[in-house]
């Protein structure tokens, strides 16, 4: 079986009812391996990294039919791998917090400690509101406010200018902050 398929007719397989299971399995085949190391790279376990994976996977043959060849086959399909990780990595974020608090509350008297409490809400209400942001703001504020990259960094990977990053980044934080004020209230 070659795979010297372009993006392109991977794509248009994909999109054919008759061909999308066979095509599916030629991008499994082509991209699996290097996504694998990626998000290998960012979690560091070998079963969150499938967890992570298949996610990423069941999301692009859900969502083949939506890419538009604006970019290549791989970019599109990295920059899910790169939401699923970091979603994941959120989401682990939550968990430890929360599992966290309950033990320290737990050794200690048994009155709630009211700002513990704050934080708690201010960071739930956070990921909320990345999570209604579009989809490039909210991997461009993922990038730079959780992974600690730089706008050149970004711009390399994402193929973009730093000046639209920037843009991105700086309306992201503004719909946090309404998001954040509105729930507040």
């Amino acid at each position: 079986m070659t795979l010297n398929y372009s993006d392109e007719q991977l794509c248009k397989m994909a999109k054919n009812p008759k061909e999308k299971e066979w095509a599916f399995k030629m991008i499994l085949k082509i991209y699996q391996e290097r996504l694998y190391a990626l998000i290998r790279r960012i979690v560091g376990k070998h079963e969150d990294t499938d967890d992570i994976l298949q996610n990423t996977f069941l999301k692009v043959y859900k969502y083949i039919h939506t890419f538009e060849n604006k970019s290549s086959l791989y970019t599109w399909i990295y920059k899910i791998a790169l939401n699923e990780t970091f979603r994941f990595l959120e989401q682990q974020k939550i968990q430890k917090r929360i599992h966290e608090s309950a033990i320290r509350h737990a050794s200690e008297s048994s009155s709630y400690d009211i700002q513990s409490f704050e934080e708690e809400k201010i960071w739930i209400m956070l990921n909320e509101g990345i999570e209604l942001l579009p989809t490039r703001q909210k991997l461009v504020f993922k990038l730079r406010y959780f992974e600690k990259m730089t706008y050149a960094e970004m711009a390399e990977i994402l193929k973009v200018t730093e000046g639209s990053l920037k843009a991105s980044f700086h309306h992201a934080l503004g719909k946090l902050n309404e998001f954040i004020k509105k729930r507040a209230l």
